[in-house]
């Protein structure tokens, strides 16, 4: 738990460090002959592509995908670029994408710290950046995002800087917060109301919540929940339900959704996230939940690094997708 919990303490130097990566073998592509841009990966690397679809959405003019499964829509083709982004390298989710990926003759990066996916990547000289090891792929987050903006800054030509990120993950009042949204959490299940704007930092904390302290957790995304969830409130307040309203900025219908949920009888608690931009309130929003997450754990007396059961998953997927030799470890 100790290195967990020093390794998420210290993204801010991890991002500092992550800012520096290099791209090896850039192909500088022409944008304009892009028909869209898919970011492969699952769990810890699969947020990555989260992230960047949400912003990506608003600031360009193609379609962005997020593609969390072994296979690839059949629209991704060769005027696609494909990010192909596992902390690991050997995800065999991502594996096949990125094969497929390849056989479409895409246009193919890969963000890994190693394994199979970076070893193939050299030999194809792919465009790819090699993240620094040792975490646990949600540990690594910092190293992934920017590691992975790295690379479209290159090979498309963009201009993002996750600078300012550095300064907002190393403002330490964090701790508490995170603390205190632990004890808050302990003993219920989380349900967590976020805009689809920041619907990533829902959904990471969602998952930050399922694997270091082992809890079955939920995330509800504004406006869709006016059209459904909101109806499953009405019935009596159940004590054992801990509601968070994450607010990334000023966001009318999140202020409805605290407001009504309380009327209703319910224990809301707001978190604050919002700082400079998009992408600093999804640094700050990730590593806030992801600390309450491990102080959870801790205050359940349980192993936030150990996840049994995506080891049994994997040994699941490895036999169902009966892989080949020649990538598998």
């Amino acid at each position: 738990m100790r290195k967990l919990l020093e390794d998420y303490m210290n993204w801010g130097f991890q991002l500092e460090r992550a800012l520096n990566y290099e791209v090896v073998d850039a192909q500088v592509l022409d944008a304009s002959t892009l028909s869209g841009i898919a970011f492969v990966g699952m769990g810890g690397s699969g947020i990555v592509g989260d992230i960047l679809s949400k912003y990506f959405e608003r600031e360009i003019d193609i379609p962005v995908a997020t593609i969390k499964s072994y296979v690839l829509p059949r629209y991704v083709n060769s005027d696609w670029l494909v990010i192909a982004v596992s902390y690991s390298g050997n995800t065999l989710e991502t594996l096949s994408a990125f094969y497929e990926a390849t056989r479409r003759r895409a246009k193919v990066g890969v963000v890994a710290s190693g394994g199979q996916l970076a070893l193939l990547a050299e030999r194809r000289g792919l465009p790819r950046v090699i993240v620094e090891k040792d975490y646990l792929p949600r540990a690594a987050l910092p190293s992934l995002l920017a590691g992975t903006l790295g690379l479209l800054n290159k090979l498309i030509e963009l201009d993002i800087s996750l600078e300012k990120g550095v300064e907002v993950l190393r403002d330490f009042s964090a701790l508490n917060e995170a603390e205190n949204l632990a004890k808050y959490l302990y003993g219920g299940i989380p349900v967590f109301v976020v805009s689809e704007s920041f619907y990533p930092v829902g959904l990471r904390a969602k998952n930050e919540i399922n694997e270091n302290a082992k809890i079955a957790s939920k995330v509800e995304v504004i406006p869709e929940w006016g059209h459904n969830d909101i109806v499953g409130w009405e019935g009596n307040p159940r004590n054992w339900l801990r509601v968070v309203a994450i607010k990334g900025d000023q966001d009318p219908a999140i202020d409805f959704a605290i407001d009504y949920l309380r009327e209703l009888g319910h224990d809301v608690r707001t978190l604050e996230i919002g700082r400079y931009g998009y992408f600093e309130t999804v640094l700050y929003g990730s590593w806030l939940v992801g600390l309450a997450s491990v102080f959870l754990a801790g205050l359940r007396g349980v192993d936030p690094e150990v996840t049994k059961s995506i080891e049994k998953y994997k040994e699941f997927v490895r036999s169902y997708l009966m892989v080949t030799q020649d990538y598998v470890l």
